[in-house]
């Protein structure tokens, strides 16, 4: 029976991916082992963090300040660079995420919100400092023209994952408590971490990097003007969507009283949407580029904000959170393969810390300006609607931007696992 499995999987991966060499294929192998684990790590310990955080007293204000602590990180990236001139990418990425997930487990004994955003500000920080990393990473383990089908593989693990695992998590939380499951996602995490480290990647001599200072890499903006207009509509598109981020949970707990096990419904439908957007949007950017998946998914996001405008009942948010999920799996997967589209091939890293930097300033700022509108009177509605209209602009912003065209790779033919055959006549 074993060997039948096996063989099953074997022939599932040719399907989704086609063929690929030994070491590819086991390093794929191994990420999916740790999407699973990092998949229930999210389901468990962090897609309830927001509401947990409501129930227990935390004021707007103080969602506010989550939503950008989440971003902390990402403005930290650049000096990620510095560090991994002087160690391998592999231990910079691994010291950080183990040292950060494994603060879950201090928040068995933490009662008030305050001291649950002191430490996820510490495990975000961790969590994103290492990005330019990571996509350095991805672009040596997966070939160009099969990056996009690996990577949605991985990720379709990883969010299978969240969606078994989210509606328990919701239960669980009505009838446990955050004091026990945090801990336990904590673990899970920490096992993603140990997977990860697994990968086989050779990453030679440590490199030169051409990027010697933080000033350089500012320089490059300057330089490379496409590449900056591209970083103004990815900070615009990124606008739109946060500006509402932190409404969101004010909604589901103040204005729809939406229980946890409710929410953990709704999120099992982000999940197949979430899924089943890796499936197309991994075909996609290697067909079509990471830059073009980024624009979609601006028109595919108004739907988020839209719904929470409408709602006034729990099943009025499933277009919002299956527009999320679909969003949640074309931004992963745009933004890291338009960083390498964009980017001269010795130059992904800088290129990624400059990305990252954008999005942890923006990140930071916006979610405020989004409470700070709710408390001078703008009603939640007003905050939705100028959402909408900065993700449209954004979409147009993108149409506008100049990109090299990815390299064709080998071509993947998929069957029908049962084929129809008419009768002769």
């Amino acid at each position: 029976m074993l060997v039948g499995l096996k063989e099953l999987g074997v022939r599932l991966e040719d399907t989704l991916v086609g063929n690929l060499t030994p070491t590819v294929r086991q390093n794929m192998r191994i990420e999916v082992w740790s999407a699973l684990a990092y998949g229930a790590f999210y389901a468990i310990a962090i897609a309830f963090v927001p509401v947990i955080l409501r129930r227990s007293g935390a004021t707007p204000f103080m969602l506010g300040l989550y939503t950008s602590e989440q971003f902390l990180g990402s403005v930290l990236t650049a000096f990620s660079i510095v560090l991994m001139r002087r160690r391998r990418t592999m231990t910079v990425i691994a010291l950080c995420w183990f040292i950060g997930r494994s603060l879950f487990l201090l928040l068995a004994l933490v009662v008030q919100p305050i001291w649950m955003i002191v430490i996820c500000a510490v495990f975000w920080s961790l969590e994103a400092f290492p990005t330019p990393g990571y996509t350095r990473i991805l672009q040596k383990i997966y070939p160009d023209g099969l990056r996009g089908k690996v990577m949605s593989v991985v990720r379709m693990g990883r969010i299978g994952a969240i969606m078994l695992v989210t509606p328990i998590a919701g239960w669980a939380l009505d009838h446990l408590g955050y004091q026990i499951l945090f801990p336990l996602g904590g673990l899970l995490g920490l096992v993603a971490t140990f997977f990860f480290t697994r990968l086989t990647i050779n990453e030679g001599a440590l490199p030169m990097r051409e990027t010697k200072t933080l000033s350089e890499l500012w320089e490059i903006t300057r330089k490379d003007r496409p590449f900056a207009y591209y970083l103004r509509s990815f900070a615009l598109y990124g606008t739109g969507t946060l500006i509402s981020w932190t409404i969101y949970p004010l909604v589901q707990v103040d204005r729809l009283h939406l229980s946890y096990s409710q929410l953990g419904v709704l999120g099992f439908v982000q999940s197949i949407f979430w899924l089943s957007g890796y499936f197309f949007w991994g075909r996609l950017v290697d067909r079509r580029g990471g830059l073009y998946v980024l624009r979609m998914t601006c028109l595919i996001a108004v739907l988020a904000p839209g719904s929470y405008l409408l709602a006034s009942a729990g099943w009025m948010l499933l277009p919002a959170f299956a527009a999320q999920g679909l969003v949640n799996s074309g931004w992963d997967m745009g933004m890291i393969n338009a960083g390498i589209q964009l980017a001269p091939a010795n130059r992904v890293v800088e290129y990624a810390a400059i990305q990252s930097t954008v999005v942890g300033i923006r990140g930071m700022i916006v979610p405020l300006i989004g409470v700070g509108l709710l408390r001078v009177g703008v009603p939640d509605t007003g905050i939705f609607a100028v959402s909408m209209v900065l993700m449209v602009a954004a979409w147009f912003m993108f149409g506008s931007v100049q990109a090299p065209t990815p390299p064709p790779g080998p071509e993947t033919r998929y069957h029908w696992p049962i084929r129809f055959r008419w009768p002769l006549s």
